[in-house]
């Protein structure tokens, strides 16, 4: 199956990342992000967390991934929640998917929270709170206005 059109090729997405660099400025290398689209991702809205384990998958997944250059976006086969390998997996509608690829050249961070607030992408968490503030995500994922990590300490 070929990549997502919308993903292929990654070059919009590497000049974003690179434009929001500050936003993952804290983050370790190994940190990864997945970005995949509903149809295919074998995730369904309002699915129980228990059925996401088995959920089976095929397709492509956008992932930006820290390294020591910096945030780096590429594509990698998805098979399923399971095997996804990201600390955060965002699933998102087609539609929210070209709106968020027609925001590239301009704030498509704060598209991406607005799409997730509106539901057409959901968010997943793979790691715990505290692996994912020892990784340096609370800047990031206050950007996209989810206080997962919360004030307090």
């Amino acid at each position: 199956m070929a990549p997502h059109s919308l993903f292929d090729p990654v070059d919009p997405w590497q000049a974003m990342l690179d434009r929001h660099s500050e936003v993952f400025s804290e983050m370790l290398p190994g940190s990864r992000v997945g970005l995949v689209p509903r149809e295919g991702s074998g995730i369904q809205p309002g699915k129980h967390v228990a059925g996401l384990v088995a959920a089976g998958g095929e397709g492509h997944m956008l992932t930006w991934e820290m390294t020591e250059a910096g945030m780096r976006a590429g594509l990698r086969p998805y098979h399923g929640f399971q095997d996804a390998g990201v600390d955060l997996l965002f699933v998102a509608s087609d539609e929210a998917l070209r709106s968020l690829h027609g925001s590239l050249g301009g704030e498509a961070l704060s598209s991406m929270k607005r799409l997730i607030r509106q539901g057409g992408i959901m968010f997943y968490v793979m790691r715990t709170k505290y692996q994912l503030q020892d990784a340096g995500y609370e800047e990031f994922l206050d950007s996209l206005g989810l206080a997962f990590l919360g004030a307090c300490r």
